[in-house]
């Protein structure tokens, strides 16, 4: 139960477990345990129910008492589908993130399904065209988890928080407190993470990750930057467990400037240099980044971010 098929536990420090994802499980976001004396904490919960579950139970195990918190650092579903597995604990996230998701309303589970078949049809197509051996691998990983997650469709609820935070949330133990904050969006309209002072440790959701590429479909560069500095500036940070890739330290928040800054510059030089988009993503993905986890990201990243600049342009 410890360790699955779908996730390992690190034990961090004093208190702190990760529940880093087994690539291709289905699990796909990672999630932590906290122990903070008398109280026990769990920040986000994966994307399928099955995975939730045993992330529950490890806890318990772990701790010798039931999830009192659970914490969702954003909207994105591989952390927290898994909600329902925690149907006697407190959940809480951003204001933001829970007028977003109560807003989708029911889910169309016909819709999702057929959703999902289409996308594992063009990540399947994509790959098929792909030379580079560190792309096709990430893209299989991803298809694996598309699979997983369409057979586990018709099990999950959504379960949306049932406290909010505007800015900050601290959750006081007898040994360590949890502190719960948000400084904006980044990745996503609206972004927490958690922070535990006594140990150093930062559980960053999707805001830092190790060593593979950010997704900034849905965020907003700049925001994210000045987040990414007042975590260095203000918080003193001995190890992160990042919402993506192995448990990493404070170095992984300056690689995540150098790339979202390096692909913004990229992306733009490209769009400004006249050549159309198909040019530049033959030149495949840039340097230094080409062996980060999650490559694959890079193209969406780069597609995004040209046409981003192509309509910028013309307003």
């Amino acid at each position: 139960m410890m360790n699955n098929t779908y996730f390992t536990l690190e034990h961090i420090t004093d208190g702190v477990w990760a529940a880093i994802v087994v690539p291709g499980s289905g699990a796909l976001g990672n999630a932590a345990i906290l122990d903070l004396g008398d109280v026990t904490v769990v920040v986000d919960t994966f994307m399928l129910p099955q995975a939730g579950d045993l992330l529950r139970q490890a806890a318990v195990q772990l701790t010798g008492r039931e999830v009192e918190y659970v914490i969702n650092t954003h909207f994105h579903g591989d952390h927290h589908y898994g909600n329902q597995s925690f149907p006697d604990s407190i959940i809480v996230s951003t204001d933001a993130t829970r007028d977003y998701l109560f807003g989708l309303g029911d889910i169309d589970y016909e819709k999702w399904r057929i959703a999902i078949r289409e996308q594992i049809t063009s990540l399947s197509d994509t790959r098929s065209k792909q030379t580079d051996q560190h792309v096709i691998s990430a893209l299989t990983t991803e298809i694996a988890d598309k699979e997983v997650l369409y057979g586990a469709v018709p099990s999950i609820r959504r379960v949306v928080a049932t406290v909010t935070i505007p800015d900050r949330f601290v959750i006081h133990g007898s040994q360590r407190t949890a502190e719960v904050m948000t400084w904006g969006g980044g990745h996503t309209l609206s972004d927490a993470f958690v922070y535990i002072p006594e140990n150093e440790v930062l559980i960053a959701g999707d805001l830092v990750l190790g060593q593979s590429h950010l997704m900034m479909l849905h965020g907003n560069i700049e925001e994210w930057l000045g987040i990414l500095e007042r975590m260095e500036q203000e918080l003193e940070i001995k190890r992160i467990v990042p919402g993506h890739g192995p448990v990493t330290d404070a170095q992984s928040i300056r690689e995540a400037k150098n790339y979202l800054r390096d692909v913004e510059v990229y992306a733009k030089q490209a769009e400004e240099s006249g050549q159309p988009l198909e040019y530049w993503l033959e030149k495949g993905v840039l340097k230094p980044y080409g062996q980060w986890y999650s490559s694959h990201v890079f193209e969406w990243n780069f597609r995004h971010l040209y046409k981003y600049n192509q309509i910028a342009k013309l307003i």
